[in-house]
């Protein structure tokens, strides 16, 4: 246990009471389709500043196939994938196509652009990263919320 002084008050700390930094994201979309797409480009914007832009080449093209028991989960599994490759590939992913899209299964072509440097070094969505709500607004059926773990 250590000790740290504020205001002249012993208050100790443990090592488990650490907040580690996270980086959050929200999301509104008119379909599963389109909330994996703005996902994909919220997190590159995370990583990298402004990184998105339409009309950039893609320096890199990845092939991801994911399976889950459900949407929600099929994105946090999606997402982490993606920041596997971005960690191991020095790609930031910013773009995709999808080839096939269900509540269960996602199989995409990812576009990225090589970096060395990020402005988060984000690492994983956690277990209960994502609050997802579905189809109860009819102008954003999809509405997510998704927390990101950070380096520290």
């Amino acid at each position: 246990m250590e000790t740290q002084i504020l205001n002249k008050q012993q208050r100790h700390f443990n090592k488990n009471d650490i907040v580690k930094p996270q980086v959050t994201i929200q999301i509104e979309a008119n379909s599963l389709h389109e909330l994996f797409k703005k996902s994909l480009r919220s997190l590159a914007n995370k990583l990298k500043y402004k990184i998105y832009n339409p009309t950039r080449h893609a320096d890199c093209t990845m092939k991801i196939e994911v399976d889950a028991m459900n949407s929600k989960k099929l994105l946090k599994k999606f997402l982490n994938q993606v920041l596997e490759l971005t960690y191991t590939h020095h790609t930031i992913f910013c773009t995709m196509y999808i080839e096939e899209l269900t509540e269960n299964r996602l199989n995409a072509q990812l576009f990225g652009n090589w970096f060395d440097k990020f402005d988060n070094k984000i690492k994983y969505v956690p277990e209960n990263g994502i609050l997802m709500r579905g189809e109860t607004d009819l102008l954003n059926p999809f509405t997510s919320s998704i927390i990101f773990k950070c380096e520290e």
